[in-house]
């Protein structure tokens, strides 16, 4: 789905062009009457989001000539300083679909909400299709009959090749005869296919057979097949039990992707985007276990900014949350693919470095702490304390162990005249 944005205002450009990216919506910026009607008359547009004033024409004209361009039912958004009752009745006449002020920033992002929305039920039953049929009249057919639906389909004779094409590839439904060649039936292929890790298994799986018993349906069904079809195939039926199959999993997967957001949103900083503290209680004893296990060096990282409470007080919250985040900047492009950087609360900070000997934790503790002190946000010099220890290899200790002589180190190191690091060993 592609959205035109027609707006002069740079900052208006930015504010809409984050929404959209926040809907995984593509868009095209144009700042000109001219360029918004060259584009509507050379490319179709789903949706248009237009300034009422451009300084080469109105947007109520723009919408006029979109309608009459694009030659379908467009969604089109007129944002506006205006609300008397003549400037909206002339606007809905040319066209436009929806008025909304420019300021109400809540309104704009529930019609991009509802344009998302409108489109995922649209193409809830369009997928990918995998098709197990080992005669090739039935193959041709049934491809046609999902191309018309507007699904892609792929094909294969052979149950052994369909799983491994699977292992490859993401499927939205498989539709698979009884009888196929090969060694394997299609009621071997459901419970492979439901065997398989993750969210494979999920897949939906319709069965087709000429077989019409009451015990093979059972039987097919019981395997985890999701819907059985009696050949001959009526178009019309098989297209609507494969468009009903594509979009449960689809609306599956929505809800997958729904709580692992909500999962990722549970252990993340809101202020810094770092993790937080409820991802350090469920993920870091998994990880301090797993050194244990394979026996590798384990290094924690425990950074208090010196001085905080006097940023806030001298300068405002504002300005304290600005360094909050121009340290935890740092601090992402200092990690590893494997490190992780938590804000414990305030301006309190841990590192936890997998396969980091002391002797590196030091030395990348000694480098983050120059390379915040040149930082200066804010145009502040900021500086913090570092309180370094290791879980070295064939130690076994708690993760409060841990982190209790990290956070001494850091008193220690506060008390001797901050902008320091400290190490403490626990041996």
């Amino acid at each position: 789905m592609t959205v035109l944005v027609v707006e002069h205002s740079r900052v208006q450009q930015l504010i809409i062009k984050a929404m959209l990216r926040e809907y995984k919506l593509d868009s095209l910026v144009v700042d000109s009457y001219e360029k918004a009607l060259s584009e509507i008359r050379s490319r179709e547009y789903h949706a248009i989001l237009c300034a009422s004033r451009l300084p080469d024409g109105k947007g109520i004209e723009l919408a006029k000539q979109a309608n009459v361009s694009q030659g379908k039912e467009l969604l089109f958004v007129l944002l506006t300083t205006e609300d008397t009752r003549e400037f909206l009745n002339e606007a809905i006449a040319n066209g436009v679909s929806r008025v909304i002020s420019r300021k109400d920033a809540y309104a704009l992002q529930n019609i991009i909400k509802e344009l998302v929305d409108s489109d995922d039920d649209a193409m809830a039953a369009i997928g990918h299709v995998l098709l197990i049929e080992d005669n090739r009249t039935m193959v041709q057919l049934i491809t046609a009959m999902m191309k018309v639906s507007g699904s892609t389909c792929d094909s294969c004779a052979d149950g052994n090749e369909a799983i491994a094409w699977m292992e490859r590839e993401s499927f939205d439904l498989v539709i698979t005869d009884y009888y196929l060649e090969g060694d394997l039936t299609g009621l071997d292929v459901v419970r492979k296919i439901r065997s398989m890790p993750d969210e494979k298994q999920q897949i939906p799986i319709l069965v087709m057979s000429g077989e019409s018993s009451v015990e093979k349906r059972v039987e097919v069904l019981v395997a985890g097949a999701n819907d059985y079809l009696i050949k001959p195939i009526v178009e019309q039926e098989l297209r609507a039990r494969a468009g009903n199959l594509i979009k449960q999993k689809k609306l599956l997967d929505r809800v997958i992707r729904q709580q692992n957001r909500l999962k990722e949103l549970a252990m993340t900083d809101q202020l810094t985007g770092l993790y937080n503290r409820h991802f350090l209680t469920q993920m870091v004893p998994g990880k301090l276990a797993e050194a244990h296990r394979h026996g590798f060096d384990l290094s924690l990282m425990v950074i208090d900014i010196d001085h905080f409470k006097a940023i806030n007080d001298n300068h405002g919250h504002e300005v304290g949350d600005r360094v909050l985040k121009a340290v935890a900047e740092l601090l992402q492009t200092n990690c590893r693919e494997e490190d992780m950087a938590i804000r414990l609360g305030g301006e309190e900070f841990l590192f936890i470095l997998p396969y980091c000997s002391p002797a590196a934790a030091k030395e990348k503790a000694e480098d983050f702490r120059q390379k915040l002190e040149a930082l200066m946000p804010c145009k502040l010099k900021v500086t913090a304390s570092f309180g370094v220890t290791s879980l070295e290899k064939g130690q076994k200790k708690p993760f409060l162990e841990l982190f209790n002589a990290a956070d001494q180190a850091v008193y220690e190191a506060k008390n001797s005249g901050r902008n320091k690091v400290i190490y403490h060993s626990l041996s």
